[in-house]
């Protein structure tokens, strides 16, 4: 849908162009997040809450530590946090510059923003709930 408005206005509304690439960006990097999220981490974040659940101790992951891997998640979503401020500051505000627009450029806006509070969300929930949960449980059941 971004590719499409961009090329239909992208030369009136130059920063379409950079949203269209932004956001094109931002899906090649969140698919390699999840990917080391799906592989990596959270295969050992279930193996501690089993652990813990269990009362079992468990081996140290292969990282050493769950805090490396995490430690690269938080970097990683504060890339694609700062990349959407920019791009809501670009759109100002995930609006549409004319109410005279195409329908498709409002619906646009209207999902690109949606798509950002709820990648906002799971950054919240993963750092500041989620990530310290588990150091706390690695610290009592990792021997």
């Amino acid at each position: 849908m971004i590719e499409n408005v961009k090329d239909n206005y992208g030369m009136e509304y130059p920063e379409l162009n950079e949203l269209f690439n932004q956001v094109k960006l931002s899906m090649h990097d969140l698919e390699s997040h999840f990917q080391k999220e799906e592989s990596v981490l959270f295969p050992y974040l279930y193996e501690l809450f089993d652990a813990s659940h269990n009362e079992e101790y468990i081996e140290t992951m292969h990282c050493g530590t769950i805090s490396n891997p995490i430690r690269v998640m938080t970097m990683e979503h504060e890339n694609e946090r700062m990349r959407y401020m920019h791009l809501r500051k670009i759109t100002n505000g995930f609006r549409v510059p004319d109410e005279n627009l195409c329908i498709n450029y409002e619906q646009m806006m209207v999902e690109l923003e949606t798509f950002v509070e709820d990648l906002f969300e799971h950054i919240f929930i993963e750092n500041n709930i989620l990530f310290p949960q588990f150091e706390k449980l690695e610290r009592e059941w990792v021997r």
